[in-house]
């Protein structure tokens, strides 16, 4: 490969991962004109279009990242997912099969629960695409279908706490944080957010005792530092 074309793949996904989709897109597709035939490369333009509602597209580049490497769990996932947004059940349900197939062979149950933990992230990604679109509905239902798939995931969990005090409903999302803390109490990401959720309901000393558990538990953490520092400045009235 040579430099020029390694540069614009490398800037291409870094693009994607700051969810640049429009730059992403047009840097990936040049690499693609390039030479750059890679089965990474149609997957994630196959994840774009996908975002954009572009499933036919969507399911064109993912079916070709599949050609180039049929083992690749994660495009044969976003596969099954496309299709069966359109509707075409039995083909979602066709592919699905061969993903888990490919990862989890019978009487295996360690790959079985690697399987889970890739479907549940591509939930994930799919739901932190939406968050970054704006459309926060949508990205509650992928951290849900995420969820379903593995409960015992607080990270996942978090997102959708997140994603709820985006779209308003804060007292879901705050129970969302509870079922994390019940199970894992010292969870610092997780007091952070029933901070910003207390603050958002107007229960500021709640929030306060919150935020103090996360920074005793993450000392040199600066947005807890701020948080506080605000409540700080609140109550003094400056």
């Amino acid at each position: 490969m040579n430099r020029d074309l390694s540069t614009l793949i490398t800037i291409g996904k870094r693009a994607f991962e700051e969810r640049d989709f429009f730059r992403a897109e047009k840097l990936l597709r040049e690499a693609l004109g390039g030479g750059a035939n890679y089965p990474d490369i149609h997957y994630i333009l196959g994840l774009i279009y996908h975002q954009w509602g572009k499933l036919h597209q969507a399911i064109e580049y993912l079916e070709k990242s599949i050609e180039l490497n049929p083992g690749y769990t994660e495009a044969l996932l976003s596969l099954s997912i496309t299709l069966n947004d359109m509707g075409r059940y039995e083909e979602a349900k066709a592919v699905y099969q061969r993903a888990s197939a490919s990862v989890s062979p019978p009487g295996e149950h360690t790959r079985c629960g690697l399987f889970r933990g890739k479907i549940a992230n591509l939930h994930a990604e799919l739901g932190g695409l939406y968050v970054a679109l704006g459309q926060t509905e949508d990205a509650i239902h992928e951290y849900r279908k995420a969820l379903s798939v593995a409960p015992e995931y607080p990270d996942l969990r978090i997102r959708l706490a997140a994603a709820l005090r985006e779209a308003g409903l804060l007292e879901e999302g705050l129970a969302e944080i509870v079922h994390v803390l019940e199970n894992r109490p010292g969870e610092v990401s997780a007091l952070i957010q029933q901070g910003i959720l207390l603050y958002l309901l107007g229960k500021k000393e709640n929030a306060r005792r919150a935020w103090e558990e996360a920074l005793f538990r993450d000392p040199l953490n600066k947005l807890i530092q701020l948080y506080l520092h605000t409540l700080e400045r609140e109550a003094s009235g400056a």
